[in-house]
């Protein structure tokens, strides 16, 4: 309903239909803000899943708040390369349920497994994505304008359980641009070694096998290496 209140299980959240992410996409981490109000007198535990893992991390993607308190969760959309043409189906839910007294100091996966299905509540939610007017000929890929139909409203979610496979919890963390940077400057470092090796090579064509040898699996390691350290932190 209007009041954005999971039915009895009194977890107030905010906004209550619509996750919107302004841009630009391109090069920048877009984070929206989801509110979670618990306006019960007891501990309410909550998760969050979405329909696209790969393209979110959310903190915390889980956890409990205590009676008459207000959780603030960051929804980080990752940079992508935006076409206002193109449909954005994602979803996300945001999974409920009051805890009873004995349970409140139990670890959470313990509590969710042990759930029963009609203790939890689901609350659905789509995202919308909005660019700036003066970078939207910049940022998104050249098209005709198409026309602009308002989105329409998402039907409400009975409390009865829901088949929720298509929803995927996201990771809590990702790579931080300081721990990028350090990975650049240990590829830089390799490559660097790697030519230095080279050129000692080409410098002594006349060394004995054994010395060739050496240098063919020097050339091995450090691919492998530069190959790990791009496959971590920079794809």
């Amino acid at each position: 309903g209007s009041s954005g209140i999971n039915a009895e299980y009194g977890l107030k959240i905010s906004p209550e239909a619509y996750l919107t992410f302004r841009g630009p996409f391109n090069d920048t981490v877009v984070t929206s803000i989801l509110t979670l109000q618990n306006v019960t007198e007891e501990k309410v535990c909550f998760k969050v899943k979405t329909t696209a893992p790969r393209r979110y991390c959310v903190r915390p993607n889980s956890g409990m708040i205590d009676a008459g308190e207000t959780m603030e969760v960051s929804i980080m959309l990752q940079p992508f390369q935006y076409d206002p043409n193109e449909r954005n189906n994602h979803k996300f839910m945001v999974q409920s349920m009051k805890l009873a007294p004995e349970n409140a100091d139990s670890p959470l996966d313990e509590i969710w497994r042990n759930a029963p299905p009609n203790s939890v509540v689901d609350k659905k939610l789509r995202c919308q994505f909005e660019l700036p007017a003066e970078t939207e000929e910049a940022e998104a890929a050249p098209a005709p304008p198409a026309a602009t139909a308002p989105a329409p409203a998402p039907e409400p979610v009975p409390v009865a359980p829901t088949n929720n496979s298509t929803f995927i919890a996201p990771a809590a963390t990702s790579n931080t641009p300081s721990e990028l940077q350090e990975a650049k400057k240990k590829i830089d470092a390799l490559t660097k070694e790697n030519a230095n090796l080279k050129k000692r090579v080409a410098e002594s064509r006349q060394v004995a096998p054994a010395d060739q040898s050496y240098h063919n699996a020097a050339f091995h390691i450090i691919f492998v290496i530069i190959g790990w350290l791009i496959a971590k932190f920079v794809v």
